[in-house]
């Protein structure tokens, strides 16, 4: 299918295909679709009792996908597609990120997508009108953060936009006619392609969709809303867990994890309540950055600290060829912290994307395990790993799904105390308020999606418990309904798990070997995850 899906291809570094979009018109989706369709019912058909145990596992995991997909097939397209994050406009910038930039061949495929632009623009709009037929559309808040960031990329002049970064620094290699000619062409169809057809795409968004935004922030406001929240919810946990079990397990959760941040708090000394002390060491000077290149500094120093620790907790370590960067100035305030992981075949470097937004409103004490949740062993180090892992097939080492990625990564924060980090009060502080965040989203999400509360009730809910993060993350949430879920259910999971081999092994149980069991068939779904951990014990 990475012909169907090219900028997936670039992302993984396929580049077969960096000269085209994905096909978003109508007969191109249902093409895809009913492939989708067709091979699950094949594989329902499809007797398991021959295979081996790993292909046993694979054609679990295909199935398990497909009918993920399935069952979320217009909300993927109609709901999800548009967004302050991943949405389509920034997939743009997202997948020329990724492209290689070595070769005219590399180059020229960047002009050849620049140039499809206005393809891909229609399409996407026309993509949208369905939604609108439909009524599953993006509530206004989310709307208008999109509109900023779509005007803010078109007020970027050829010498200053992303898109053409790789013309700025042509290798010598090429002769510099040649490297004119690329200059040349690349602006060209900046200038008169790509931002015509971005102010289209600006034009649309602020005049015929916006006029149709659904009317609350919650799912539950658009047709069948609250099933196509349980359906999200079920793809993007990979449990069984109904919205209201999850609500009602982040409340439990944030009382307790409040509990241990007051108990951190009592150790130096403070007799106060948590949200005086949230306040004090908030203001501390100590705690606080004066410039985007002070917190770049800061983040690097960390992770060359956890590096030489690894060994202490894997047997098992990937190549790690990845840097620290700020998110760009068009996406910074409507963008989170994020990773990308370099291409399987290295050729591009992964990252770990800071958001250094008003780094002067920003906290020391949190990075420690924002670090070993974006880079290593969290993200990067995951999917490296997953990517370069032998013995399984492509589908396999590419899947991905929200719950085990993001499980991982905040379970990885755990991992601190035994990775050289988590020597003081503060940094110990800064990662249960981080653990205790991803408790909050449980209950924001479920509270805005299932039981219909306003962006102004989660901005409540917000200010109590979790009082150092940006209301911006709340959109987040209208916009991508259930992916917040994801943290907490997989983290649990793996704990969970690790209790259970902990308890199961006794003084057998080696940290390692676990963490080679949880990762060594790369992502899954936590009821896979969950059947190949318990064979590890019983081996």
């Amino acid at each position: 299918m990475l012909r169907a899906d090219p900028e997936h291809a670039t992302s993984i570094g396929r580049h077969d295909y960096d000269d085209r979009w994905t096909d978003w018109s109508k007969a191109a989706r249902d093409v895809r679709r009913h492939f989708f369709e067709t091979r699950l019912e094949r594989l329902k058909s499809f007797s398991e009792a021959d295979l081996s145990p790993a292909n046993r596992l694979t054609a679990r995991l295909v199935k398990y996908d497909f009918q993920s997909r399935v069952d979320a097939w217009e909300m993927e397209d109609y709901l999800l597609h548009l967004g302050q994050l991943f949405g389509f406009h920034n997939r743009v910038y997202l997948t020329f990120d990724r492209m290689p930039a070595r070769t005219v061949h590399d180059l020229e495929n960047m002009i050849a997508r620049l140039t499809a632009i206005p393809t891909y623009v229609d399409q996407n709009i026309d993509l949208m009108n369905e939604a609108i037929a439909h009524q599953v559309t993006q509530p206004r808040v989310v709307t208008n953060a999109i509109t900023q960031q779509i005007a803010a990329q078109i007020r970027q002049d050829s010498e200053h936009t992303a898109l053409l970064e790789g013309f700025r620094k042509i290798p010598a290699n090429i002769p510099v006619a040649e490297q004119q000619r690329l200059r040349n062409q690349a602006k060209q169809a900046y200038d008169q392609v790509f931002i015509p057809a971005w102010r289209r795409l600006y034009q649309y968004m602020t005049t015929n969709y916006a006029q149709h935004v659904r009317p609350a922030d919650s799912l539950s406001s658009i047709p069948n809303g609250k099933q196509d929240y349980a359906i999200l919810v079920r793809r993007l946990t990979t449990t069984n867990q109904t919205p209201e079990q999850i609500h009602e397990l982040g409340e439990r959760e944030v009382k307790r994890i409040e509990g241990e941040m007051l108990a951190v708090a009592r150790e130096t000394g403070f007799r106060g309540t948590l949200a005086e002390f949230q306040e004090k060491i908030k203001n501390d000077p100590a705690q606080r950055f004066h410039s985007k290149e002070e917190m770049l500094v800061y983040c690097r120093n960390i992770a060359k600290i956890i590096e030489p620790q690894l060994p202490n907790q894997f047997r098992h370590i990937p190549v790690l060829l990845y840097g620290v960067r700020p998110i760009p100035a068009d996406r910074e305030a409507g963008t989170a912290t994020n990773a990308q992981p370099p291409s399987p075949d290295f050729s591009v470097p992964g990252w770990f994307n800071l958001n250094t937004y008003q780094p002067g409103s920003q906290v020391k004490y949190d990075k420690e395990s924002l670090v070993l949740h974006e880079a290593v062993p969290g993200h990067v180090f995951q999917i490296t790993l997953a990517h370069g892992l032998p013995g399984i097939p492509d589908i396999r080492k590419f899947y991905m799904n929200s719950a085990y990625a993001e499980g991982w990564a905040l379970y990885a924060e755990s991992l601190g105390s035994q990775l050289g980090l988590y020597r003081d009060p503060a940094s110990r502080y800064g990662q249960l308020a981080s653990e205790r965040f991803r408790a909050v989203r449980l209950v924001v999400d479920t509270g805005i999606h299932e039981y219909g509360w306003t962006r102004e009730q989660a901005v409540q809910y917000f200010r109590q418990h979790a009082p150092e993060e940006s209301y911006a993350e709340i959109d987040r949430y209208i916009s991508w309904p259930a992916q917040a879920l994801a943290y907490k259910m997989g983290q649990l999971t793996i704990r969970e798990l690790r209790t259970k081999a902990e308890e199961k092994l006794g003084e057998k149980f080696d940290i390692r070997d676990f963490h080679d069991a949880v990762l060594s068939q790369g992502t899954l779904p936590m009821e896979l995850l969950k059947d190949v951990v318990t064979e590890y014990i019983g081996r």
